[in-house]
């Protein structure tokens, strides 16, 4: 989550650049773009944190990401022009990664609640009742 903001904060420093470029005639809807960098950022964790050797983690994170690609049914020069232009007018970008980390925390919640589900049941006794 650190690596987010800290990407967050490089973002809003580049927001000095020239504002109002016209968007690209095939820029990805603002919702599939939430959807796709909330997977991407969450693919860009599990790899840091799962692979020891940078070249590998580069490579399994190229390959994961063309796989969100399809997914989506999104080009890589779709995703590249569209991310681009958030760049570029960095008032959207804000606004685009606002929804995005509240992705990630909903994402987060939800798994944190899939966790505690399982230790939720065993403190049941048998007949149903809480054990104590």
């Amino acid at each position: 989550m650190k690596k987010l903001f800290c990407i967050l904060f490089c973002l809003s420093l580049l927001g000095c650049q020239s504002q109002n470029e016209k968007k690209p005639k095939d820029m990805i809807p603002q919702e599939k773009m939430v959807r796709i960098l909330a997977d991407i950022h969450t693919t860009e964790a599990l790899i840091e944190t799962n692979v020891i050797y940078p070249d590998t983690a580069l490579m399994s994170f190229n390959q994961e990401q063309a796989k969100i690609f399809e997914q989506y049914d999104v080009t890589q020069e779709q995703f590249k022009d569209t991310y681009n232009y958030y760049l570029r007018n960095i008032e959207e970008m804000d606004v685009l990664y606002e929804i995005v980390v509240d992705t990630l925390s909903v994402r987060e919640s939800k798994m944190q609640a899939k966790h505690r589900q399982p230790q939720d049941s065993a403190a049941q006794s048998s007949d149903g009742r809480l054990a104590q």
